[in-house]
């Protein structure tokens, strides 16, 4: 047997039985006396209880009160066990094969790994009475139970990926033919499990989208993976009305409109954890396109440390956040990742002392502490009306999501003025293009210095898979692209593509950014409408191109030539 590895702080504990160390621990008077939590959010946790029927501790992080990080390492020291580092373990396979995975679901509770005739298990609640009875019935030669506390979602990815699928997509379209041949009036179940076996499959591949594309006899699926469009599966155009209403019921759309875009939102669990869901349909000649955007607060709702970007770049945004006011602007095409960084900025700043506003289309990700107004033409609030309204709001930080016309523009601009910190996204190629894009916008140079305060632009690259990746000589003509912006250039890298990257050679993405924050000496070149005097300045004082950015990457070993010329190109 494969012995696991424990966390690096893990001890096993000596003679433990569940709660023998602490039976009476409050953990409510414990949050409040350290100050985790106030008073008004356990009245809020119980009120919720009440509804739900869940524990204090469940609902508390639930609500984004408590993370479940924190609260395990709480309740593992109050009883005296040790937390189990499930993300980087292996766990015994032959004790899975007599232990269901259903039993595993409904208890959280998972053995690990055995030791003569003592068990060590992971549970979220140690003190689950039910869960160790499971433990005994499946193990009866078990005479100790070693408990260790895992969070919910944690213990949640483990059991998916240490069961695996109970289904493979393929196997359930085979399911639907069969059923669909036998008896047509029975073919709901399948059909049900095969659209959440895929949303499921889709989450825990990280995948941002799946499409649904009908053609002339068939539907292809596909996963939007790190940027990238790959085909997952194939089925014929008949059961596609089927599959279709399950996704139309689950969005919340009309089952009988096919003339006319709908969109909606559902939510699903995967792994213990809530995911949120957006659906769009949009008729074609062949039939409903339908798409699912994936909006997974895991691995998208990221700290700005996290998001890729380099110490430098960190410290700039951390410094024009803290401004007052004035206009930030993140810039980038679609996919780039703007939102996620403005998300990043907003989670930085957000307290009880300011008042944060926004407007978007549409709102993807609920925040803590941030008042999120969802923009909706025709009927419904548009980008001015919500300004006007906002600003009557005594806001001190305003989120727009995008600029996209002279009237949002100017508004957007006025805000700034006004004493309030702005951000917001355009669509441009680079950082030195907002200007030129905000003059097409209505907005003068003039009017522009002394309240732009930061402009960042991003693109995210594919990270190449550090399982298969390899050196490589690179060409003279690389050597050239390298001289050219003064770096050298002679060993690089590629991957060759295994099974961790599913043989794509990349894994995950990078976000590479340009980025200026203005001073005096800028703005006064700014107002004089002088922008090549502007560029030469900038570069007086540090600023890197997006190129420049990308090819440090390179060198880094992160990323290949191929992905900086996909995504931004080597002119």
């Amino acid at each position: 047997m494969q012995r696991i590895a424990l966390h690096e702080t893990s001890q096993t504990p000596q003679n433990k039985t569940p709660c023998a160390a602490d039976k009476f621990f409050d953990l409510r008077a414990y949050l409040l006396k350290s100050g985790l939590i106030s008073i008004d959010q356990i009245k809020i946790a119980e009120i919720e209880q009440k509804k739900q029927g869940k524990r204090l501790e469940e609902i508390l992080v639930n609500l984004g009160f408590l993370s479940d990080q924190v609260l395990g390492e709480i309740i593992a020291d109050s009883k005296g066990i040790s937390i189990f580092n499930l993300r980087e373990s292996i766990i015994d396979a032959h004790l899975l094969v007599n232990f269901p995975k259903n039993i595993a679901e409904r208890y959280q509770v998972l053995p690990l790994f055995c030791e003569e005739k003592t068990l060590h298990a992971a549970l979220v609640d140690v003190e689950d009475l039910m869960a160790l009875d499971q433990l005994r019935h499946f193990f009866p030669h078990v005479t100790n139970i070693i408990p260790y506390v895992a969070t919910s979602t944690d213990l949640g990815q483990a059991i998916d990926k240490a069961y695996g699928h109970a289904l493979s997509i393929e196997g359930l379209l085979y399911e639907i033919e069969t059923k669909e041949r036998k008896d047509k009036h029975h073919t709901e179940g399948a059909a049900i499990s095969f659209v959440n076996t895929l949303l499921i499959d889709a989450v825990k591949r990280r995948a941002s989208d799946i499409h649904f594309e009908p053609e002339g006899t068939f539907v292809r699926c596909r996963y939007r993976l790190d940027g990238v469009l790959r085909q997952i599966c194939t089925f014929h155009r008949q059961y596609w009305p089927m599959l279709l209403v399950r996704l139309k019921i689950m969005s919340e759309m009309d089952i009988t409109e096919s003339r006319l875009p709908q969109h909606g939102r559902f939510s699903f669990i995967v792994a213990n954890r809530e995911v949120d869901f957006r659906a769009a349909s949009h008729p074609t000649v062949h039939g409903e396109n339908f798409v699912v955007r994936i909006l997974d607060k895991r691995h998208s709702l990221l700290p700005l440390e996290e998001l890729g970007f380099k110490k430098t770049a960190i410290h700039s945004i951390k410094q024009l956040i803290k401004a007052p006011q004035g206009l930030i602007v993140v810039t980038g095409p679609t996919g780039s990742g703007k939102t996620t960084t403005l998300y990043s900025m907003l989670r930085y700043i957000a307290s009880t002392d300011v008042n944060i506003m926004t407007l978007e289309e549409p709102v993807e990700y609920e925040l803590p502490l941030i008042r999120q107004t969802e923009v909706r033409e025709p009927g419904g609030v548009s980008f001015i009306e919500g300004i006007r309204s906002i600003l009557r709001q005594d806001p001190d930080i305003i989120f727009i999501g995008e600029v996209r016309d002279e009237e949002t523009a100017k508004m957007a601009l006025r805000a700034a003025m006004t004493g309030h910190l702005v951000l917001t996204t355009l669509h441009t190629n680079n950082a030195f293009d907002i200007i030129s894009r905000f003059k097409d916008l209505g907005l003068s140079t003039q009017m522009l210095a002394g309240h732009l305060r930061g402009v960042l632009a991003q693109r995210l690259l594919r990270k190449l898979c550090s399982f298969c990746k390899f050196e490589r000589i690179s060409s003279e003509e690389e050597r050239l692209l390298f001289q050219k912006y003064k770096r050298e250039g002679h060993l690089l890298y590629e991957a060759e593509g295994c099974h961790h990257c599913e043989f794509t050679g990349y894994q995950g993405r990078i976000a590479v950014a340009e980025w200026m924050v203005f001073d005096e000496q800028m703005n006064d070149f700014l107002s004089d409408d002088n922008i090549a005097e502007l560029r030469d300045y900038a570069q007086t004082r540090g600023f890197q191109s997006m190129i420049h950015a990308g090819l440090t990457t390179v060198l880094e070993g992160v990323v290949n030539m191929a992905e900086i010329e996909r995504v931004i190109g080597l002119r």
